[in-house]
C-alpha cells in the first residue's frame, strides 16, 4: 500500500473513532448526566422556603442526584481517557462499561472471566475494548436485549472474549446484506482486528440472541500501519 494511502486510512479511521467518541458521549450526558440535573433543577425551582420540612428534603434529594451527575462524569472520562484503560487494564475498563448499561435498569450484565487474567500489550487491549464498546452499543441499538454477558477467556496461548445477549438475533445468511454489515460496524471491527491479527466469528440466529467471539494471540504485535496512530 501507497504511503499516501495508508496516511489517508489512517485519517479516516481516527476520524471515525472520534465521531463515536462523541456519540457515545452525548448519549451518556443525555440520559444519566442531563436526567440527574433536570431533577435537580425540577427539585430546587419547587422548593417553597416556607415549608422547611419539604425544603430540607429536596436540597437533601438535589444534593444526592449531583453527587450522581458527578460519579457518571468520572466513569465517563475513565472509559473514554486512553491512558486509564492502559493503567487499569482490559477487566476492569470492560466492567465499567457493564456498569453503565446496568444503571439504565434496562439491561442485567455480567462479566466473566478466568481465575488467571494477563495483559496484552496496551495497543492491543485498547483495540480489544473499543471493539467491545461497538458491540455493545449494537446491543443497545439494534437487538432489543435484557442480558448481556462478556466472557474473557485467558488461555495460555490466546484471548478468546465472548459477548452474548439474548436480543432478537438475526440470520447469519443476512451478513451478507451490505446494509446490515455497515449498520453494525463490522467492517470497522475487523479492520481494528486486522491491525492485531486477531478475527471475530458471529453466532445468531432470529429470536434467539446473538454471541460474537474475538479471538487474538497473547504474543500478538500490531502492524507497522497501526504502530503509527493510537485508538482515541
Amino acid at each position: 500500500m501507497s504511503k499516501p494511502r495508508l496516511d489517508e486510512e489512517v485519517l479516516l479511521s481516527q476520524l471515525k473513532l472520534q465521531e463515536q467518541a462523541l456519540e457515545q458521549i452525548s448519549q451518556e450526558i443525555h440520559d444519566n448526566i442531563g436526567q440527574a440535573l433536570t431533577f435537580v433543577k425540577l427539585n430546587l425551582n419547587t422548593i417553597d422556603i416556607d415549608k422547611h420540612e419539604e425544603t430540607k428534603k429536596k436540597l437533601s434529594e438535589a444534593s444526592a442526584l449531583v453527587s450522581v451527575a458527578i460519579r457518571d462524569l468520572r466513569n465517563l472520562s475513565k472509559v473514554l481517557n486512553t491512558e486509564y484503560i492502559n493503567n487499569v487494564g482490559l477487566v476492569k475498563s470492560i466492567q465499567y462499561q457493564l456498569d453503565y448499561l446496568d444503571r439504565t435498569g434496562i439491561y442485567k450484565t455480567k462479566l466473566h472471566f478466568s481465575e488467571e487474567v494477563y495483559s496484552l500489550l496496551p495497543e492491543v487491549e485498547i483495540i480489544l475494548f473499543r471493539v467491545v464498546q461497538e458491540l455493545l452499543n449494537n446491543i443497545v441499538r439494534h437487538a432489543d436485549a435484557t442480558t448481556i454477558d462478556i466472557y474473557l477467556e485467558y488461555h495460555p496461548e490466546e484471548l478468546i472474549m465472548k459477548i452474548a445477549d439474548n436480543g432478537k438475533g438475526f440470520s447469519i445468511g443476512l451478513q451478507q446484506n451490505k446494509s446490515l454489515v455497515k449498520g453494525l460496524g463490522l467492517t470497522t471491527m475487523q479492520k481494528r482486528l486486522a491491525h492485531i491479527r486477531g478475527r471475530i466469528e458471529i453466532e445468531s440466529e432470529s429470536g434467539r440472541g446473538t454471541q460474537v467471539k474475538v479471538f487474538v494471540s497473547r504474543s500478538t504485535i500490531p502492524s507497522i500501519e497501526y504502530q503509527s496512530y493510537m485508538c482515541v
